[in-house]
């Protein structure tokens, strides 16, 4: 039988409701795995003591008629939300004994659902890093390869779930910060259409504080999972029925890199992984150029840093630690901020951008692009190889590109590298979830999923 700590969110609750296993065995399997492997990665920061008692009520009361998936399935949750009775730093050293006092959305639907959270996952400083360490909790591992970032900001999350801790690991994505982590760690996740599932805290709101308007316009609340079965989020808005054939030939339009930065062979080589297994899948499939693609992370960047800079510099140079302040301001080097009269022409331009993607899924169903146009880069690299910014940054062009346009998109994995996962995403036209997510699982069943080659590593090791 599979490890305990490996089923899948269908797989426990299968076993849940035959009651070949309490919530507690389930709850004790996943404590254990934390114990375990933990000390070697680096991504839990706080085990959530009450688990077990959630795990006995729940025993106690019974497995109901009613129960969803996630009834008694264990999950982890990231550090920049609120959890009562925990702190949400954030990553930011002043902020780690910020305990909150109310749970965020995401927290308690994932509670009124009956699912167990076993843990807290660590976040870059400010979660504004696509590598995951702070001053509070260390440097966060890929459990494939030591040497390279698990990703960022849910580098974390990605690392836990790769492993075997959690079924679901919450993430949140504002620039890529569930799709680079899934890649990095041969992982699955679904960046969602914006609104499918609330993000707020009760502390920043109670104090008359909110996300800044771009932040809401781009980032969006998501899980990340072993396969694409998982990541088909019980928790967001129901979506409407969309009118494409999810039975039907899918037609998949690829696109190799239509950015500025340079295609490392090794992604190329997984964009013709997922071509092929699309065709073998009996897709139809025709190479496209994506409207203006190349112009979307600047637009993105002038969105993001002009209210950065507007509404949280301070709070960052008083906070930041030094390293993260000197990368704060390189980062904000490689984008123009803009004015009132430039905030508008961007805003505009925005919405030209996407009805001329949407008019591009009139032609095609899915987009098939690279999640990053790099191989995993260096542990902390941006910290370590300063010099080397500007690489990163274009090297992340696809996923700024989807997020300021608020597309849905799933990435899953096709390979590895030199012992090193890499993958794809899958974009689709704007409240396509539920569609792109079927297309998704379509690929996947023709590459299959890395997870297994991780844990049969483990037992060699």
């Amino acid at each position: 039988m599979k490890d305990m700590h490996y089923w899948s969110v269908a797989e426990t609750a299968a076993h849940l409701s035959r009651g070949d296993v309490s919530v507690r065995d389930v709850t004790e399997a996943q404590f254990a795995r934390i114990a375990q492997v933990n000390p070697q990665i680096k991504a839990i920061t706080t085990v959530v003591d009450e688990a077990m008692d959630v795990a006995r009520v729940l025993d106690q009361a019974g497995r109901p008629q009613d129960a969803g998936p996630l009834w008694g399935v264990p999950v982890t949750v990231k550090i920049n939300v609120d959890h009562k009775g925990y702190a949400n730093s954030n990553g930011v050293l002043a902020n780690k004994d910020a305990i909150a006092d109310a749970d965020s959305p995401v927290v308690r639907n994932l509670k009124d659902a009956g699912a167990v959270i076993a843990a807290r996952t660590s976040t870059p400083e400010f979660s504004m890093r696509w590598f995951t360490s702070n001053p509070i909790h260390g440097v966060s591992l890929n459990p494939w390869d030591h040497r390279v970032t698990p990703g960022g900001s849910s580098g974390a999350a990605a690392a836990a779930v790769a492993c075997g801790i959690g079924a679901i690991g919450h993430g949140n994505d504002l620039g890529g910060s569930l799709r680079y982590p899934a890649m990095c760690c041969g992982v699955a996740t679904n960046r969602l259409s914006l609104g499918r599932i609330p993000a707020m805290n009760p502390a920043q709101s109670a104090a008359g504080i909110e996300r800044g308007p771009f932040t809401q316009l781009m980032a969006v609340q998501g899980p990340i999972g072993r396969s694409i079965a998982d990541v088909r989020d019980p928790l967001w808005v129901p979506a409407p029925v969309s009118p494409r054939d999810v039975g039907g030939p899918l037609r998949v339009g690829y696109a190799m890199n239509p950015f500025q930065g340079k295609l490392d062979p090794a992604v190329q080589m997984a964009i013709e992984k997922a071509i092929a297994g699309f065709k073998d899948a009996g897709a139809k499939l025709r190479e496209i150029s994506p409207p203006s693609a190349a112009e979307l992370p600047d637009l993105w960047g002038t969105l993001m840093f002009t209210e950065t800079e507007a509404l949280a510099r301070g709070a960052m140079e008083a906070n930041a630690s030094e390293e993260m302040w000197d990368y704060y301001q390189k980062f904000l080097g490689h984008f123009e901020t803009a004015d009132m009269a430039g905030l508008m022409r961007a805003l505009q331009r925005r919405i030209v951008l996407q009805r001329a993607w949407a008019a591009m899924f009139q032609e095609v169903d899915v987009l098939l692009l690279p999640t990053s146009l790099s191989r995993p880069f260096r542990n902390d690299q941006d910290f370590k190889e300063p010099e080397t910014l500007g690489e990163i940054v274009a090297a992340q062009s696809p996923l700024l590109a989807i997020n300021v346009l608020g597309l849905p998109s799933v990435a899953l994995p096709t390979h590895l590298d030199d012992g090193v996962p890499l993958g794809v995403q899958m974009v689709g036209p704007m409240h396509s979830d539920a569609f792109i997510l079927d297309a998704a699982e379509r690929l996947e069943r023709e590459l299959g999923t890395l997870w297994q080659t991780l844990a049969k590593q483990e037992v060699k090791r």
